[in-house]
């Protein structure tokens, strides 16, 4: 900013912007915008974090993203009535949910690498089956599946795993087993490259009152 002298010898400032002032002021406002865009999954992870150890009842949506899930982090408690609600955000990718805990791994030049969960959460669970919409297929497994509507395409191979075209969707009810501790979610479609991508979530399951 510049100064000026009014007719009684008065300094003022003038209030024009200078070329340095304005561009520094538009690098911000897009360095604010770049870090919302690429920013939303890691501030998310933040509040998830500051509130994971509040259990989700009833329904909890999850979002399927190329290549992540929304949320990143679940906390659940055993007896408790809840509701999956999955869907496919992509425009392009199908994608999974698989929920386990330990891994089968094969051997790559960057170390292991996970191909599928060696323990399937599903196992002997009882679980309501409804609105499903372009699911490529389903894979029961172990689960004690009962279904509300149309019947999903079944597959066997693996663990229990929804997988959902785009723009798909799926809701999966159950009661909360009692199967305290971590366990993981994660999409390994694509010969598990999705989940190497980050497509993967931790659910905490905290013991019955």
């Amino acid at each position: 900013m510049s100064k000026t002298v009014d007719s009684e010898g008065r300094f003022h400032r003038d209030t024009d912007w200078q070329p340095g002032v304005f561009f520094g002021v538009l690098a911000l406002v897009l360095l604010i915008g770049v870090a919302v865009l690429f920013g939303r999954f890691w501030i998310a992870g933040i509040f998830q974090k500051a509130f994971d150890r509040v259990p989700t009842q009833g329904t909890v949506h999850v979002f399927q993203f190329d290549y992540a899930y929304e949320p990143r982090h679940i906390t659940w408690r055993v007896g408790d009535r809840v509701t999956i609600a999955l869907r496919n955000m992509s425009d392009t990718h199908w994608h999974e949910m698989v929920i386990g805990r330990g891994y089968d791994t094969v051997p790559s030049a960057f170390g292991a690498i996970a191909t599928q969960f060696k323990t399937d959460f599903w196992d002997g669970v009882p679980v309501r089956i409804s609105n499903a919409h372009h699911v490529d297929n389903l894979v029961l497994n172990k689960a004690r599946a009962t279904f509300v509507g149309s019947k999903p395409n079944l597959a066997t191979g693996g663990d229990f795993s929804p997988t959902l075209q785009p723009g798909g969707s799926i809701n999966l009810t159950f009661t909360v087993p009692n199967k305290p501790g971590e366990w993981q979610y994660g999409c390994f479609v694509q010969q598990y490259m999705h989940y190497v991508a980050g497509m993967n979530g931790t659910i905490t399951i905290l013991p019955a009152k």
